[in-house]
């Protein structure tokens, strides 16, 4: 079991006693920004078990979201995409959702004008400074219900020909692998009256910039006009329950390229997809947030020292019962038992669960553990060695 996930276990018991009088009887899922807790409160008492796993609620059953990396390499070009999946966790299907299509499309045009060159094997290394070098990386910002949000990175280094990095945010629909505007999630009516304001927003903030980098000259200046307001970048986030939309300002080219400035968020209407989201969201602010259900609810309080640790508690009234610790902050709580988990999503869950628990710190970026997922992809051991960064798989 990854060491981050130890520390939950062993901090369960080293919390102040509970109080007398059983816990209340839940069963919850635990979500920071790349692992799962799994608590149950019963007869027994309160226990918790952890994983690294991102996991999503897609028409009331479980699915593991995950990234894999599309190596496409040779040994003087370097051509890493990578693409974003969900595995149904009963069926051990895995469906690909989104796919970085202009690393690929390099690639078949290097394979097209080198018909000599021949594709690196699985295990076998490039050269330490590729004449070509082609990256792109998902990464996985946040889950609300069936959609999620995502930062796509890319980095092109031709030598002697050109350099490119851009990156940009968006929403892709965990059902259909669609991307969303802000219209397709919240309607024509919020779409036409948050754009204006997040259009005016990042005006001011550009000036606000552009004043300030008078000092620093030219050089800070210049990368600045390279970022460009889009209606389409954009992630989602709430503040106690109320739905918000995020823009993110991204930057190519210059100084600017994999660069995104973040807007302040703008607060939307709820829609009727909402309802299913709300109870998985917290309730209030730092340093404490809260969950509340019909008797009791869940507590995390964060490390203000540290602002990485959430230490949870269910609470009656004025009776407080420890759960443990968590890396923080808490994301989302899925409950287990409104509605109660069916037998065979148990048996699902479990499963994945005992699967993450085996995995390493650098088999995390490949989530492909049953024979029905996508095909054996790259380790990131080997991205490493070939001079990129292999990126956190998921939050």
């Amino acid at each position: 079991m990854p060491h981050r996930l130890v520390l939950p276990l062993l901090l369960v018991a080293a919390c102040a006693r509970a109080p007398k009088g059983p816990a209340p009887r839940t069963e919850f899922l635990v979500a920071n920004a790349d692992s799962t807790f799994w608590v149950t409160s019963d007869a027994r008492g309160i226990r918790m078990r952890g994983a690294p796993l991102v996991l999503a609620r897609v028409a009331d059953g479980f699915h593991e979201l995950y990234v894999a990396d599309d190596d496409r390499s040779y040994y003087d070009a370097l051509f890493v995409g990578q693409r974003l999946y969900r595995r149904d966790l009963i069926t051990g299907d895995s469906t690909e959702l989104l796919s970085d299509g202009e690393v690929a499309a390099m690639a078949e045009s290097f394979a097209r004008e080198h018909p000599g060159e021949r594709p690196l094997a699985p295990d076998e290394e490039g050269a330490e400074n590729p004449r070509t070098s082609a990256m792109a990386e998902l990464r996985l910002m946040d889950v609300h219900g069936p959609f999620a949000s995502y930062e796509h990175l890319t980095d092109i280094d031709i030598r002697g020909v050109s350099s490119r990095h851009a990156a940009h945010g968006g929403i892709v629909d965990l059902r259909t692998g669609k991307e969303r505007a802000v219209r397709d999630l919240f309607g024509d009516e919020e779409e036409r009256r948050i754009v204006p304001l997040a259009e005016a927003a990042w005006r001011n903030a550009r000036d606000s910039l552009l004043a300030a980098a008078g000092a620093r000259g030219a050089a800070a200046r210049s990368a600045i006009v390279h970022f460009e307001f889009s209606m389409g970048s954009f992630a989602l986030a709430a503040q106690d329950r109320v739905p918000q939309v995020r823009f993110v300002v991204p930057g190519a080219g210059g100084n600017a390229g994999g660069v995104t400035i973040p807007l302040p968020p703008q607060r939307v209407a709820e829609p009727a997809w909402w309802r299913d989201v709300r109870d998985e969201l917290p309730l209030g602010s730092p340093p404490q947030f809260r969950w509340p259900r019909e008797r009791f609810e869940l507590l995390a309080r964060m490390d203000t020292s540290s602002g990485d640790r959430a230490t949870l508690s269910l609470r009656d009234g004025a009776r407080e019962w420890p759960v443990g610790v968590v890396w923080g902050p808490v994301r989302r709580v899925f409950w287990l038992d409104a509605p109660n988990l069916t037998r065979e999503g148990r048996q699902a869950l479990v499963r994945a669960f005992d699967e993450a628990s085996l995995y390493g710190e650098q088999s995390r970026i490949v989530r492909a553990p049953r024979p029905r997922g996508p095909p054996a992809v790259v380790p990131a051991s080997r991205r490493a060695r070939r001079g990129g960064v292999a990126p956190r798989s998921a939050l």
